[in-house]
């Protein structure tokens, strides 16, 4: 194998050390040309071959269905499309494609694909565009089988670590594959501030985008080193370099269960101002990867996985049996629910949402939930539910009227009937219009929580997952700092808890500055529980206060950035000198 060494943008940190998986990540058109070795070619046409199969099983039993709901007129597409599959001529092509070609087998598809698009392409009429799609349609359900042998090959005892590669960093890429296998993740495309990006950082998996083509210059199986603090990549990578990498990872594991030791201990600062810590998750199942009496509780489940991960819209059942499987882990604290939270790029594949030219300002959130009030209401019915169960906390997101919360809230009331909800009530904050509102917003609710990822997004104008505005999205801007400390202010005028569940909560500079704000807990990913807690117990809350309100007053992000890393730096010399201690 061809020895290759890269440089990227630095997405997550950590190092990395597995062999490469090309993923296949799209069901749709243009997937980029991909290579195989020759030696893979045989094993590339039996996958391809055998998604076939499975496509037509399917047709097979869609057609039987619709034949016996609407008839055998009605059913006959299906099996024209069946016959589509069966014809010899293609079949022989996609077979010379991957074994003298060496193309991928999602490739030789898109091959396929391309070769019928130029046949019709210059094609008229409602007829020709019907026979076209009857053609394509059925290649694109292979394709869909594709990817599922592709995720299901992924999971295979036969492979180790898996270093991911892909032509886009997503959050479907992030959650799909088996998370205890993924040890770093390669990309041509994606900000570093993306949803997807977002959640690599939160699984702690070393990621990488910038590098253009990845997909297409590497092959399954390759060694690689990925070094995520520093964006290096090591494509080919010798024994001896393994090895260094491997004792380098070693070591950073070595220090981080140092801290772990230590994170059941209270959150708190030095002086021992308390500072809740909760943890942000996606399914019960994160519950099992870390101990659950290092937090405080829950601060932000991400309801729209149970959604994403499901065929079709979940019962008030299934998702009453999801939450209580979260609640019954934490009898007496707090879980806090968000509501469901699609649109933009969290799409479910079984509900297609309108396109729209700005989806990140378009309907997500809490706008969606309004608009489609039996779906919202079957959920706020599954959460009332569990009332009995534990500390149930309600929160929507996307907020961006004081109308929007009290229409929320009347409906939980329809639900809960006279008298007391029965769960408490919160909002995000993620819009500055909702951020301005706040002095009124914060009499409708019990509580509020920051999202810090969407605000600063919002706030300046910037998508966060358009790479070209990148530069733009500034967590450390004095403009979002001084909003953030507003909030704070608001909150605490009214007497209101006022926690922050956005990405900032679990960077030491971004923690720092909150906890100095006064806000009183903060919510992050498992993974930064113990380095937070070790970081903060080792300064007073009065030099907190101090750094935070500098860093505000600052004239760009990068001198507030640093003024708090000056306080960080000096918190992580007290925590070298701990570990020291503890190996000696």
């Amino acid at each position: 194998m061809a020895r290759l060494e890269l440089n990227g943008n630095t997405v997550a940190p950590g190092v990395g050390v597995g062999a490469v998986f090309v993923a296949m990540t799209t069901t749709t058109a243009n997937i980029p040309i991909r290579r195989i070795a020759p030696k893979d070619a045989a094993g590339a046409w039996e996958l391809l071959d055998l998604a076939r199969s499975r496509a037509l099983k399917r047709l097979e039993m869609i057609q039987a269905t619709t034949a016996r709901e609407l008839g055998l007129q009605d059913a006959a597409i299906y099996a024209a499309q069946a016959a589509v599959l069966q014809d010899p001529e293609a079949t022989s092509e996609l077979r010379a494609w991957i074994q003298d070609d060496l193309l991928a087998p999602e490739s030789a598809i898109q091959a396929l694909l391309n070769k019928f698009g130029t046949l019709f392409e210059k094609l008229e009429g409602g007829d020709m565009k019907s026979w076209a799609a009857d053609l394509t349609d059925p290649w694109n359900l292979v394709l869909r089988e594709l990817l599922h042998e592709g995720l299901e090959h992924a999971k295979s005892d036969e492979l180790g670590n898996l270093v991911l590669v892909a032509e886009e960093l997503t959050p479907i890429l992030v959650v799909s594959y088996p998370r205890e296998k993924v040890c770093a993740i390669l990309c041509s495309r994606g900000g570093r501030y993306s949803h997807g990006a977002v959640l690599a950082r939160s699984f702690g998996i070393p990621t990488i985008t910038g590098l253009p083509q990845i997909e297409e210059k590497v092959l399954s199986g390759e060694r690689c080193i990925v070094f995520g603090d520093t964006g290096r990549v090591l494509i080919g990578a010798t024994v001896a370099e393994t090895e260094d990498s491997l004792t380098l990872a070693a070591d950073r594991n070595h220090v981080r269960e140092v801290m772990i030791a230590g994170a059941k201990e209270a959150g708190r600062t030095a002086d021992g101002t308390p500072v809740k810590i909760r943890v942000n998750i996606e399914s019960p199942r994160d519950l099992d990867l870390f101990d659950i009496e290092m937090v405080n509780g829950v601060g932000l489940f991400r309801t729209e996985f149970v959604y994403m991960e499901r065929p079709s819209f979940p019962s008030v059942q299934d998702q009453v049996e999801i939450y209580a499987r979260v609640l019954e882990r934490f009898p007496t604290k707090t879980v806090v629910f968000r509501t469901l939270d699609v649109g933009a790029d969290k799409q479910l594949r079984y509900f297609k949402t309108p396109v729209e030219a700005n989806p990140a300002l378009g309907w997500r959130g809490l706008r969606l939930s309004l608009q489609w009030p039996d779906l919202f209401y079957m959920q706020l019915q599954a959460l009332h539910a569990c009332r009995h169960l534990g500390k149930v906390n309600v929160m929507l997101p996307m907020v961006t009227t004081l109308d929007e919360v009290r229409r929320a809230k009347k409906m939980l009331e329809a639900i809960a009937g006279e008298g007391e909800l029965g769960i408490r009530f919160g909002v995000m904050i993620e819009v500055p219009a909702a951020a301005m509102a706040l002095a009124d917003i914060v009499e409708e609710v019990d509580f509020i929580s920051v999202g810090t990822n969407d605000l600063v997004q919002y706030l300046f104008a910037v998508d966060r997952d358009n790479s070209w505005v990148a530069d733009l999205y500034q967590p450390y801007h004095p403009a979002h700092l001084r909003v953030l400390r507003f909030i704070a202010r608001t909150c605490i005028a009214a007497d209101k808890p006022v926690t922050v569940c956005g990405e900032m909560a679990g960077q030491a500079a971004g923690a720092f500055f909150l906890a100095g704000c006064g806000y009183t807990g903060l919510s992050m990913s498992p993974l930064f529980v113990p380095e937070i807690k070790a970081l903060l117990r080792q300064v007073d809350i009065g030099v907190l206060r101090s750094s935070a309100a500098a860093a505000a007053q600052a004239d760009n992000a990068t001198e507030a950035y640093a003024i708090l890393e000056e306080t960080v730096a000096a918190a992580w010399q007290k925590v070298s000198e701990s570990v020291e201690k503890h190996n000696t």
